[in-house]
């Protein structure tokens, strides 16, 4: 059942992954309504589950994934579970419970999954069973959250994502008996960041359809599609596969990144989306969530153990977060010209020892 084989992605994981487009859109669209605090802490509070569901299959697929019929009777569920949950994002005040219900649903089959896996590998068996039983917990308590009523549920699942977020840095040390799949796992959180650079192309495409196109309006949204690729050059040139296995830490650190790093591409997008409507504006929706794309980046440096890079990422972070006080039509170039010289910067230097 088991092998420690070079492998990529299956077809049944990337129709997996397209179910995640359509939940991230209607994340994105929750937060199109507007940067008021309540609307942020919404989408991030939804978010973190949705995310979590996609991480929890890349998981464990990456270390048990099979493509027998078992298998893909165990996945498919977990598709429709998350297409109810994107279903919901929208009003959540009034579907909270259907929520909480096809995320529970959804972890029970995985779950189930690691169940089976510590039945037929036995050396597996020691990871599986804390596993199983920290998401068997956090499911409950999704489960027991229906007993309330919002906001008093939104407590609860805050616990229960807790104890989710929790479970596999406290099975730490059952975890170098069964090491990912270094070729694997980063691939497949790059069709991650693939999907949500995709939402940051579709709101501006967004932005731009309800309004007269003039050259200001233009510009803002070219800028914010060259500032997209500028994020996708710096993340995409620095896939370091050995970074999972480098140490149990930097392993985790650079996996649980990229969830606030998918959190700040699809809120830059979102910023873009409200900049091409209000141009003259403060830049605070485009440039914070761009400031943390960049620390992200320089944090994923860090546990490459490329400090000179990281600093490049964390002082341009900085300077973004500075920016973002000036009106659209000023941060946007300078934000830009942060990218573009660390684009530049990257091209120029040699590459770091142990790196092709």
């Amino acid at each position: 059942m088991f092998e420690q084989a070079t492998r990529r992605a299956t077809w049944l994981e990337l129709l997996y992954d397209l179910v995640f487009v359509v939940a991230v859109a209607e994340l994105a669209d929750v937060l199109a309504g507007g940067a008021d605090a309540g609307r942020v802490l919404t989408f991030v509070g939804l978010f973190v589950p949705v995310w979590w569901c996609w991480a929890g299959y890349v998981f464990y697929a990456n270390r048990f994934d099979t493509d027998d019929v078992s298998h893909r009777l165990l996945a498919l569920p977990q598709i429709l579970a998350v297409a109810t949950m994107a279903a919901s994002v929208s009003d959540i005040e009034e579907r909270s419970a259907l929520f909480a219900l096809s995320y529970a649903a959804a972890r029970i089959l995985l779950i189930v999954a690691y169940v089976r896996a510590g039945r037929h590998v036995p050396e597996a068996r020691p990871l599986t069973v804390r596993y199983a039983a920290g998401f068997t917990v956090a499911a409950a308590v999704w489960l027991a959250s229906l007993a309330v009523d919002p906001p008093q549920r939104y407590a609860f699942w805050a616990v229960a994502l807790v104890i989710d977020l929790a479970t596999p840095l406290l099975s730490r040390r059952h975890q170098s008996r069964l090491p990912p799949q270094s070729e694997h796992l980063p691939e497949r959180f790059g069709l991650f960041v693939v999907i949500v650079l995709g939402e940051v192309v579709a709101a501006v495409v967004t932005g731009l359809k309800g309004h007269e196109v003039t050259p200001s309006v233009l510009l803002v949204a070219l800028a914010g599609v060259a500032i997209a690729m500028a994020f996708w050059w710096l993340y995409f040139a620095h896939v370091d596969e050995s970074v999972v296995l480098r140490t149990k830490l930097a392993g985790q650190v650079w996996v649980y990144s990229h969830l606030p790093l998918s959190l700040g591409l699809v809120a830059f997008g979102i910023g873009i989306e409200h900049a091409l409507v209000q141009p003259s504006g403060a830049s605070w929706s485009v440039g914070v969530p761009a400031a943390l794309v960049f620390a992200v980046l320089g944090l994923q440096h860090l546990c490459s153990a490329d400090r000179r890079a990281g600093a490049v990422r964390l002082a341009a972070a900085v300077l973004t977060l500075a920016s973002s006080a000036l009106p659209v039509a000023a941060a946007l170039p300078l934000i830009l010209l942060y990218g573009a010289a660390q684009v530049a910067y990257d091209l120029l230097r040699p590459s770091p020892e142990g790196t092709p």
